[in-house]
């Protein structure tokens, strides 16, 4: 069982970097976003659409929720509604570097947590509430953010900013 669950928390961790910094079959979350501007960060096709700034706030919201979690920190949601998720602070390269720096800060801290954790920890229930395992929940996770760099890279594609060089065309 224990070379199961080691081999588990590598699965994990080889699936984690791929969604967030490695490209492999798509392009990770963090590459996607890499040399956007603010103005290219706030840009919407049409109003009913989340642009890619909103999309990473939801995502570093979320990934900063279940690592709360993760920690043992009884994190409680602070929105009413997930489409608060999206919201952003002021629209000017400053903020945007800082949502950027706040992604990253959370998903470095989430890697170190994976890498570090006792083996067991991924076979537990995430709470009394979620009768999912750490594993299968941070599995979604890093799927969740899979879903969202794929957004990310349509809409660059739509602006015109996406170089295919840069990843999967």
């Amino acid at each position: 069982m224990v070379e199961l669950v080691f081999m588990i928390k590598e699965i994990l961790l080889k699936q984690y970097d791929r969604c967030h910094n490695e490209n492999g079959w798509f392009v990770a979350i963090r590459n996607a976003i890499e040399g956007l501007n603010f103005e290219q960060a706030a840009w919407k096709p049409i109003d009913d659409v989340n642009c890619i700034w909103e999309t990473l706030s939801h995502l570093t919201y979320y990934n900063y929720a279940y690592l709360q979690r993760f920690q043992g920190i009884d994190y409680e949601y602070d929105v009413t509604s997930n489409n608060e998720t999206f919201s952003t602070g002021e629209y000017d390269e400053a903020h945007w570097q800082a949502d950027i720096a706040r992604f990253d800060a959370v998903m470095n801290e989430w890697r170190e947590l994976i890498a570090t954790t006792g083996d067991t920890k991924f076979g537990e229930r995430v709470s009394q509430q979620n009768s999912a395992t750490w594993a299968q929940l941070i599995a979604d996770v890093n799927a969740h953010n899979a879903y969202h760099a794929g957004q990310v890279i349509v809409l660059r594609k739509m602006m015109g900013s996406w170089n295919a060089e840069a990843g999967v065309s």
